[in-house]
């Protein structure tokens, strides 16, 4: 039986964590948009989610493989499989973040962007692996079953050094920009890598073994493809704005955006924190056909959505102006307008509650793929017609439009292929 203190208690525990370190990314994209103003704030958000686009053939998929690959072969006690996973995965993501790097130096030495935001592709190019090798590392971490140390590095540790970093450049008087933005990434980044590494070695000494690693390349080639399209159509759904913004409209706009999208990442918090929780008892309750009771937590869990998440939504909506001005300045005021549009879409994705959770964890993948598909498909259409005409604004409709379709086309196919009610209910 599911008991609600026992789901109250693994929200404000399990995913204790994960809700500090998304405050503090928060906090710190907030003090780096008061720094740098609209326009350096849009171009360094642009550089970030080009380099989100060009890492995706190192890492798409890989980490789901890892983490699921690993916990298989620690139960089953197969060392040398694993060895081999991990060390194939490495060799994999180095290989095709150098292709990466080169195909966008290739890119702006084509001049595809403008200089000034040419310098600063170039400047973060060595993210990109950076950005693979911690996923790798992170997902071995977790396929371990330490997902608390995993996170740790870069949701915690990151985020703090570089506050502390811009805390120091700005009480020493250097004049920040995005290019020390962009420098101040890669130190988080390789500190991230290290630290990561180092939690890897203490958690693998428990459970490897001396052994000769053994390679199942194509098994593992052919698992990985479901998982990398789905991580890529993922992907682009949460860029794409950001990108079309860069492309078709201007870099303040990008600035009102992103800063906009700041108050969202905090209205998703309580949505990440309860799918974390509820994702193993929704996977293990289903297998056991224990229906009523899957449907109990569902209840409980978009109840506590709700309750965390849309108070905070409708403030943002009636004080956007006041928050708008007093976190970020005046400004970044016209941001307001975009934060009751991207609220509007939010509300709806927390009250319509685990859509996407509940069909990857009941099997049915491929009616994710279906709706992000399609969710893609019309927000592309949306912004290269809204963007032109409205900027930024027209990029926030285009989101939350997309975000509404996704959930009412994954609510359906959960409703249809499983009985279950995703939504909240009175």
């Amino acid at each position: 039986m599911i008991k609600e203190k026992s789901l109250l208690r693994s929200f404000f525990g399990t995913a204790g964590l994960q809700l500090i370190g998304r405050g503090l990314t928060v906090i710190t994209g907030i003090l780096f948009a008061r720094t740098l103003g609209p326009e350096e704030f849009g171009r360094y958000s642009f550089v970030l989610s080009v380099i989100a686009f060009a890492v995706l053939p190192a890492v798409a998929g890989i980490p789901q493989l890892i983490v699921r690959e690993t916990a298989r072969y620690v139960a089953d006690q197969q060392h040398a499989l694993m060895l081999g996973m991990w060390q194939w995965s490495n060799r994999y993501i180095l290989a095709l973040s150098v292709l990466s790097m080169i195909v966008l130096y290739g890119l702006v030495y084509l001049d595809i962007w403008p200089s000034s935001m040419g310098i600063l592709i170039v400047s973060a190019l060595i993210l990109i692996p950076f950005k693979g090798m911690l996923a790798r590392q992170t997902a071995i971490i977790n396929g371990l079953r330490r997902p608390e140390l995993a996170q740790f590095p870069m949701l915690i540790i990151a985020p703090l050094i570089a506050l502390c970093i811009v805390g120091y450049l700005f009480l020493s008087g250097y004049q920040l920009s995005s290019q020390r933005l962009i420098y101040i990434q890669l130190t988080t980044h390789a500190l991230g890598v290290v630290l990561s590494y180092l939690l890897l070695k203490h958690v693998a000494k428990g459970v490897t073994v001396s052994s000769k690693a053994q390679f199942q390349v194509k098994r593992w080639q052919k698992t990985l493809l479901p998982f990398t399209v789905l991580t890529i159509v993922g992907t682009m759904n949460n860029e794409l704005a950001t990108l079309f913004l860069g492309i078709l409209g201007s870099e303040e706009a990008i600035g009102y955006f992103k800063v906009a999208m700041q108050g969202i990442t905090l209205l998703a918090l309580g949505l990440q924190a309860v799918n974390t929780v509820s994702g193993p008892r929704i996977a293990g309750l289903y297998k056991q056909h224990k229906i009523e009771e899957t449907q109990k937590l569902l209840t409980q869990s978009v109840k506590l959505s709700v309750l965390s998440s849309v108070p905070f939504a409708l403030l943002l909506i009636i004080f956007g102006e006041e928050l708008v001005s007093l976190l970020f300045g005046r400004d970044y005021l016209p941001a307001a307008s975009l934060l009751t549009i991207l609220c509007v879409g939010q509300i709806v994705n927390v009250c319509m509650g685990s859509v996407g959770l509940v069909l990857n964890m009941t099997g049915n993948e491929r009616s994710t793929l279906r709706a992000q598909l399609i969710t893609l498909a019309l927000t592309v259409v949306l912004l290269l017609t809204l963007i032109p005409l409205f900027q930024a604004t027209g990029a926030a409709i285009a989101v939350s439009v997309g975000l509404v379709c996704w959930n009412v086309i994954m609510a359906f196919d959960v409703y249809r292929l499983t009985g279950l009610k995703t939504w909240i209910r009175v």
